[in-house]
């Protein structure tokens, strides 16, 4: 016979571990409130009806007509086996507390915890050591009584102690246990989820080395897709550094014939006529083009990578900010913009100069050819160094924002070279203030322009 496969491995499937914590918590909060109402001393009762009523009503009525008839004492009736045969009758008085027995009691017990039910309906009275029935009233010449049978041999029954527990602390012994259980198998199922979350949001930032954590012992839905999802890390982690290796290598390679058709161009400028210089300047300036792509590539890839060797030393942010303002104050003069400088900075980082002038000046020439006349960069500092570069131009859709600082990317109305450049500037910004630990942000203006946020940590050496 073929068993189902949930039947044969129920720990492979997580419903089924639910299922088992959901009747764990249960048995284990009734056991807990068990456990606790046969520790506690507790009294309770409920009210007598039925047979038990009336054989207990007959013998009062007995004892009262005995008494009245004979002329006995009534301790002398109470204690007669006709009326006390196989049960033990106690009689507590109204006046003075008196109180008769009809026979000795075989051990020690408490009947003083009966006198708060004397001017009660008739009830099953439940103790820690016996049973007792009553009150019923009886008069008799020496007074008002109240008759109870008791039934010393009859404990409080398993589950009465749990009944007659109060209501709050039923419910906080209910709450407590759940609460417990419910931490234990909740850590058992959200730690793995909260990995894949953690996990996800590394990956979506860069970090391809990031796995989630799982235990390889696991083997349910959570385990299945843990070990899936780490297997796609990897696989995306191989693709993306064989296509940036792939990038950089041709990158590399191409620079070779380049070099070559330079050259040549050179060559042949020597030696052609006026009517071909033309032409061949054309070829020198494309090829000088091409010449700087591949270098932004290399760079790119390099800082990508990690392997570009930083060339630190402490230096002054605000001299490296001026040398790049010589140069962006002059191109914005000659496209008739105007460029303002706010604030200073003061404090001396480690610092590659080259990648933050670079990636300085990569933003700067971004906003001075998108701007429609102004370009503002505000300094400060305080626990880090913020450079705020922004224009006045027409901004970027929302939907482009995140994507605005990867590789080639430009907008679908900047599609050619010479409106929307190569896409890589940012791309170089974004990873050289990233090698610094820095961070570089976009985001809209209010009223229009893009802004571009880096912020350069202020550390030791």
């Amino acid at each position: 016979m073929t068993f189902p496969s949930w039947i044969k491995k129920p720990h492979h499937y997580l419903f089924l571990k639910i299922f088992a914590w959901f009747w764990v918590t249960v048995i284990a909060t009734i056991t807990l409130l068990v456990f606790l109402s046969q520790l506690t001393s507790n009294v309770g009762n409920d009210e007598l009806r039925g047979p038990m009523l009336k054989n207990l009503e007959y013998t009062a009525k007995s004892i009262e007509r005995i008494v009245a008839k004979h002329g006995k004492p009534t301790q002398e009736i109470v204690s007669h086996p006709r009326l006390s045969k196989h049960k033990l009758l106690y009689l507590n008085g109204e006046v003075h507390g008196v109180e008769m027995l009809s026979e000795p009691i075989s051990k020690e017990i408490d009947l003083s915890l009966l006198n708060f039910t004397k001017h009660m309906r008739p009830q099953v009275i439940f103790t820690d050591e016996y049973q007792a029935y009553g009150p019923v009233e009886i008069n008799v010449p020496e007074g008002k009584f109240y008759l109870y049978e008791i039934d010393e041999k009859r404990k409080k029954p398993f589950f009465v102690g749990l009944w007659l527990m109060p209501t709050w602390l039923k419910l906080l012994i209910a709450v407590i246990a759940s609460l417990m259980l419910s931490f234990f198998f909740s850590r058992n199922l959200i730690a793995p989820i909260n990995s894949l979350k953690e996990t996800a949001k590394k990956l979506s930032h860069g970090d391809l080395t990031a796995r989630a954590v799982f235990s390889t012992a696991r083997e349910d839905e959570l385990g299945v897709l843990g070990r899936d999802f780490n297997t796609m890390a990897s696989q995306l982690e191989q693709l993306i550094t064989a296509q940036k290796r792939l990038l950089a290598d041709i990158s590399h390679e191409l620079r070779s014939p380049l070099t070559r058709l330079k050259m040549a161009t050179g060559l042949a400028q020597m030696q052609a006529d006026d009517s071909q210089q033309a032409y061949l300047e054309r070829i020198e300036k494309e090829a000088n083009q091409l010449d700087k792509m591949i270098a932004d590539v290399l760079q790119l890839s390099r800082l990508e990578a990690r392997s570009q060797a930083l060339s630190l030393s402490k230096q002054s942010v605000q001299v490296i900010v001026d040398h790049v303002l010589n140069d962006a104050r002059f191109e914005a003069k000659q496209c008739h913009k105007e460029l303002t400088i706010n604030g200073q900075l003061h404090t001396d980082i480690p610092c590659d100069e080259s990648l933050i002038a670079s990636a300085l000046e990569n933003v700067l020439r971004n906003a001075i050819k998108y701007a429609h006349h102004h370009i503002s960069l505000s300094l400060a500092e305080s626990d880090a160094l913020y450079i705020t570069i922004c224009d006045d131009g027409n901004g970027v859709k929302e939907a482009y924002l995140a994507r605005l600082c990867e590789p080639f990317f430009r907008q679908e109305h900047a599609r050619d070279r010479n409106s929307g450049g190569t896409g890589l500037g940012l791309a170089i910004a974004k990873n050289a203030i990233s090698a610094h630990d820095g961070t570089l942000t976009l985001e809209n203006q209010e009223h229009g322009g893009l802004c571009v946020k880096i912020r350069l940590p202020i550390k030791s050496e």
